[in-house]
């Protein structure tokens, strides 16, 4: 029954990445027709209203200053993500968002000054490499550089929510989720002026993308993935979940018809090995941790 429970919840975990994998391209059409900021404005008001009705009552305040601070930095990674999408391919952005699993350790070792092991230092030298091999590529195109660092100031904005959530897991999640989907729905909206306004929902690919991303891709892969850990280590979760920028280079030449350059090939894989070496090591090690207390114990 448990490796039941595991292969089931190991599948929905797959099908939730790779939902997130296809909104790359997706968004990128919608951008023809949609400002980015209004796209995430919409998308993030949709998904908050989704969640409301199954928030805990009687609803208090409680962890909304958490949700807050947890959604602005969601709402860091979604802005730089979404606006760097504008500007550059979704491959490219998948790839360079995935980046946040190694940056995880180095943030945490700048804020909270906990040690970075060896290993992480050399998944982020094996990515940054395959930043510089994927950039170097697009050297003639001044576009694409910025929506390659916006993109990668996006990546930083998912791994402080990422530490910052981890470290308040203590707020119930139903309600904690709500909060930060609330926060990155106001502060889209508050930054609306911030790029070009323009929006079309009448394109059938904008609407669905739109209710895609929030519904789907948003409120629907969220819970599957907390369902899931109940079953599922978040060590081999995270593994699984390293498969998101595959999952976008894949539809990124499926829905857009535009080819991978040996450039983002050969710099992706590089930089697919760093995130799946940070994320392996992290199961390894905490592997070697229980079996040590276990014949410790003997």
């Amino acid at each position: 029954m448990v490796l039941e429970n595991d292969i089931k919840y190991s599948f929905l975990i797959i099908v939730s990445t790779l939902s997130w994998g296809v909104t790359f391209p997706l968004i990128k059409i919608s951008l023809e027709y949609m400002s980015p900021v209004i796209f995430l404005s919409v998308r993030f008001g949709i998904s908050a209203l989704i969640m409301i009705p199954f928030i805990p009552r009687p609803l208090n305040l409680s962890g909304l200053r958490e949700g807050m601070i947890a959604g602005f930095f969601l709402f860091m990674g979604y802005y730089f993500q979404t606006v760097g999408l504008y500007y550059t391919t979704p491959a490219i952005s998948g790839l360079i968002t995935g980046l946040y699993v190694v940056l995880v350790p180095i943030i945490s070792f700048v804020f909270l000054k906990v040690r970075v092991a060896r290993s992480d230092w050399l998944a982020v030298l094996i990515a940054v490499a395959g930043l510089v091999i994927i950039t170097g590529g697009q050297l003639s195109n001044a576009s694409v550089q910025f929506g390659d660092i916006l993109t990668l100031i996006c990546a930083v904005g998912y791994a402080l929510q990422m530490i910052y959530v981890a470290r308040h897991s203590h707020v119930e999640t139903v309600k904690f989720t709500f909060f930060q989907m609330l926060a990155v729905f106001l502060f889209s909206t508050l930054l609306i002026p911030s790029f070009g306004i323009y929006a079309n929902l009448t394109i059938p690919i904008v609407l669905f993308s739109v209710l895609f991303t929030a519904v789907f891709a948003g409120v629907i892969a969220y819970f599957l993935v907390n369902r899931a850990l109940v079953f599922v280590k978040p060590e081999k979760a995270g593994i699984i979940m390293v498969s998101e920028p595959i999952f976008a280079a894949l539809f990124s030449v499926i829905i857009t018809g535009v080819p991978l350059s040996y450039y983002t090939i050969a710099g992706g894989s590089l930089m697919v090995i760093a995130m799946f070496w940070t994320v392996y090591d992290q199961y390894a090690k905490k592997k070697r941790a229980i079996s040590y207390s276990s014949h410790d114990d003997l």
